[in-house]
């Protein structure tokens, strides 16, 4: 299958909006690939199997079995209000239309924690990694894990200016690819586990407890965060009825079984027996493992991690730029960022100020906090802004299908799945940040939340008093009939 759709596809849909997104340019392996790449296979893999053993130890696997559970059901809610109200606003449109556009607006102000941070915290912490990598093997190559972060950046825009076409073609290349390395070097472990043996320990719950269980769902829902990236891609997508929410629960099903495996094959390829030097590891213990089994041909690793960072920062850019698009053409952003390219009909301001947010703040937050501290408050932060999506997403699936859309009313879909995943969530979060509190750099994750909501609050006010608002109130009223 090819990962955009056929040209007639594509033709038909610029002709018909020649100021507009490039109307059906990409199929539903495009779309998916998006959502998987977000995901990132091989960094939400690799990067979090050493945190999340942290927390569970040898149960592990069961933090990652319990979020993609979790997950899973909230994809099925969101997917409901993808296929009714497909459009490049993504949660922006959704909660906006279903709960209020007051709502909605800021939670595309909180997006500016996610998505778009999203493009330089897992690229910074594997560039701080080959760094050491390069620095302590026998090459001795000492290169600033900024240049290489330069490097991949620079690719990147280059493949986001040309086009959502070229883009989706480079996340299913690369996204292939990692899937490959990572799932091969896990199976590897199940075929010749370490000191400990062939075991299901890690999906029995007495093996760690409460606490650290709760801590390890929270990560594995970070691990699994971006399968929702795929909405903002609606009015580039054929038939995005159709082909988002496909994409949407697709990417949780695939990415979900495949963590589940993978974080079971890891840990018995490194030994159940001995999982604390899991944890104790000073070098990243996929690196060890590769090392292990592969001999010279380890680098196929860091090279599939390297392709990670390169596909999770397309995906979330695209993702970002979309979604600032959307809300500059609904009036809630300056109409600068409604800016297209005349040829690729990419939103080239939107991409500006993404690559703008990119290299200062990245950079700026790599040299003063480091790769592993930015990646562990990242983790945090990209949870509670997920949750608070998810649950407004929820309460708008609610609102939706007992109002508006009564007639396709179901109490299962629209009242029960939506109620018991935002408990889930709340009760997940709750015991996260408070039993006990995260410590050290994680105790800035809650703070940066409410603060950043707190000014995005403020605003909503302060708009309301001077009655300039009218452009927030037709916020959600565009929805993309393709």
């Amino acid at each position: 299958m090819s990962a955009v759709a056929p040209q007639t596809t594509q033709s038909q849909g610029q002709a018909s909006d020649q100021q507009g997104l490039a109307r059906g340019a990409i199929g539903l392996p495009g779309v998916l690939m998006q959502s998987i790449t977000t995901v990132a296979p091989a960094i939400g893999m690799l990067f979090t199997i050493q945190f999340i053993a942290s927390f569970a130890g040898v149960a592990a696997p069961l933090g990652y079995l319990l979020s993609f559970v979790l997950v899973l059901a909230i994809a099925a809610c969101v997917s409901q209000l993808a296929r009714q109200l497909p459009n490049s606003g993504g949660f922006f449109t959704y909660i906006s239309r279903t709960v209020h556009p007051r709502v909605g607006w800021l939670t595309g102000h909180l997006m500016v924690l996610y998505m778009p941070a999203a493009t330089f915290t897992s690229p910074i912490f594997l560039c701080v990694l080959l760094q050491q990598e390069l620095d302590g093997s026998k090459l001795g190559w000492n290169i600033p894990w900024w240049v290489i972060f330069l490097a991949i950046t620079g690719v990147v825009l280059t493949l986001m200016y040309r086009g959502v076409t070229i883009s989706a073609k480079a996340m299913l290349i690369l996204g292939l690819a990692e899937i490959a390395v990572v799932f091969l070097l896990s199976a590897w472990g199940v075929v010749d586990p370490g000191p400990g043996g062939l075991n299901l320990e890690g999906f029995n719950p007495s093996n760690t407890s409460t606490h650290g269980l709760w801590f390890a769902v929270v990560f594995s829902v970070f691990a699994l965060s971006g399968w929702e990236s795929a909405a903002p891609l609606a009015e580039e997508t054929a038939e995005p009825r159709r082909n988002i929410p496909r994409a949407l629960m697709g990417a949780v099903l695939l990415m979900g079984l495949l963590f589940t495996f993978c974080a079971w094959g890891l840990t018995l390829g490194w030994g159940t027996d001995r999982i604390d030097t899991l944890v104790s590891s000073e070098e990243l213990p996929a690196f060890t493992l590769a090392k292990q089994y592969w001999g010279a041909l380890w680098w196929a690793v860091p090279l599939a991690l390297l392709n990670s960072c390169i596909a999770v920062s397309i995906a979330c850019m695209n993702a970002s730029t979309r979604m600032w698009f959307s809300m500059a053409r609904a009036g809630s952003m300056p109409s600068w960022l409604t800016g297209l390219h005349p040829k690729y009909r990419t939103p080239v301001n939107a991409l500006k100020l993404q690559a703008a947010i990119t290299l200062v703040v990245g950079i700026g937050l790599g040299a003063w906090w480091g790769g592993s501290d930015l990646f562990f408050v990242s983790g945090l932060l990209f949870t509670l802004c997920a949750s608070w999506f998810y649950i407004w997403a929820n309460i708008g699936v609610i609102r939706f299908f007992t109002g508006e859309k009564r007639a396709q009313f179901n109490f299962v879909a629209h009242i029960l799945l939506p109620v018991l995943t935002s408990v889930a969530l709340l009760y997940v979060c709750w015991q996260t940040f408070t039993n006990p509190a995260p410590t050290g750099r994680g105790a800035w994750a809650l703070p940066i939340f409410l603060v950043w909501a707190g000014i995005g609050i403020a605003a909503l006010l302060i708009l309301r008093a001077r009655g300039r608002e009218q452009w927030l109130l037709k916020a959600g009223e565009e929805v993309y009939e393709g």
